[in-house]
């Protein structure tokens, strides 16, 4: 569904830090230089490759890549959005989108046909391309899609005995083979159950029927019963087979994986690639279709991030003539050997025969086609910071399910309805 632009100006953050994410220096008057940014590191090499091969066609263009850390990303953009020296270029994730366009800060992208005849966004996922259109209008083209897997580690399942998970489990089956890889005396744990929306106890409220917020985004999500069985269900996971408390406030997950002790957990799949190197668990993970609730509900929680250009980019024809290359076929084929799943229609088929080496890519395609869009909204920030409020206070025992979701929806709805 399109989303309809509120006209309310958003302020911009004011800060007088250094800002990475910033326009180049002026160079020679016949070649202009693009600074394109983003935080993914572990792409570097895949948007290189595009950014050669678009180089290699317009030498007049040159195109510098500029990695700031999630962390410190959206301050250092919001810097540059204030003191009016933005990058030319900016992946945009769909928590921030919105209030970037509501600030009047994005530029309009519904002619880079202009740039490219075989520029179409029927070329992408709609419900991707959708999450960054307002009014009408495309304020970002589809860059990548993503979704969440279980990891397992077959070395701890052979150990067990237990056979590995299926497409057919439910969350039965992944509580009772759980209670049979659990040795906690000897430190091995059958499910990190840890505090992670998007990609841990999200999934489950997303495929029981529940979500964060109502349908149209006016109130609440939590306070249903489909929200609290889920996350009912995911704290007992958590308190039965997980790593301590302190253990999990410790060590990430990504990195609790990694040193073997996990039997199973939820993870997105550009996480995948920090397993492939990994001296202790390279040949012992492997993935799965995330199981299904008892009665065959099943759901992935899918984002996509996308390439945006600022309404004041001083060199507005040639950011979009890159554009419109790095969301082509032939850019995001050259993109495929990276971890991030192209978003243009078929090439994630390329993507899946460049890594199938790796892991079961299949399981990742299967796995899209569950896919429920992450939400967001402009005021995301705000009702989102109460919502992980009250779930950290359910992950450090001192509230329940039930209590923390009724508290949370309350002062979550206040600030939905102003």
């Amino acid at each position: 569904m399109k989303r309809k632009l509120n006209k309310v100006m958003v302020g911009m953050i004011v800060t007088a830090a250094a800002v990475t994410c910033m326009a180049p220096m002026a160079y020679a008057d016949d070649e202009v230089t693009l600074t394109y940014c983003t935080w993914n590191e572990n792409q570097r090499d895949s948007i290189q490759a595009t950014i050669d091969g678009f180089e290699a066609e317009n030498p007049d263009i040159k195109v510098e890549l500029q990695i700031t850390p999630w962390g410190e990303y959206w301050t250092k953009l919001e810097a540059a959005a204030t003191s009016g020296n933005m990058p030319d270029i900016v992946t945009m994730h769909t928590n921030q989108i919105e209030r970037y366009v509501n600030g009047g800060v994005m530029a309009a992208m519904d002619d880079l046909a202009d740039y490219d005849e075989t520029f179409s966004y029927d070329n992408y996922d709609e419900g991707i391309t959708d999450l960054y259109v307002y009014d009408g209008v495309h304020y970002g083209v589809p860059k990548d899609k993503d979704c969440v897997v279980l990891v397992y580690n077959k070395k701890l399942f052979d150990n067990a005995g237990v056979e590995y998970p299926t497409a057919d489990w439910t969350w039965d089956d992944l509580d009772d083979a759980a209670a049979k890889l659990t040795d906690k005396e000897n430190g091995i744990y059958g499910f990190n159950a840890y505090n992670n929306d998007q990609e841990a106890w999200g999934n489950f409220i997303y495929a029981n029927g529940g979500d964060f917020l109502n349908e149209d985004g006016t109130a609440s999500g939590l306070d249903t019963p489909e929200a609290m069985d889920a996350m009912n269900f995911f704290m007992e996971l958590n308190e039965k087979y997980s790593p301590s408390k302190e253990m999990q406030a410790e060590v990430d997950a990504v990195s609790m994986f990694a040193t073997g002790t996990v039997a199973m957990q939820t993870i997105g799949n550009w996480q995948l690639s920090y397993f492939i190197d990994n001296e202790t668990i390279k040949d012992d993970f492997a993935i799965a279709m995330l199981p299904s609730t008892p009665d065959g509900k099943r759901s992935t929680i899918s984002n996509g991030l996308a390439l945006s250009i600022p309404a004041d980019c001083k060199n507005m024809d040639a950011a979009k003539k890159f554009v419109a290359y790095a969301s082509s076929q032939k850019g995001m084929e050259e993109a495929a050997e990276g971890p991030a799943i192209p978003c243009y229609n078929g090439v994630d088929e390329v993507w899946a025969e460049a890594h199938k080496d790796m892991y079961d890519t299949q399981v990742i395609l299967d796995s899209l086609q569950f896919g429920k869009q992450l939400r967001g909204s402009e005021k995301k920030n705000e009702w989102g910071e109460i919502m992980y409020s009250y779930v950290g206070k359910i992950f450090d025992g001192t509230m329940n399910v039930e209590d923390a979701f009724t508290q949370a929806s309350e002062e979550m709805n206040e600030v939905l309805t102003q």
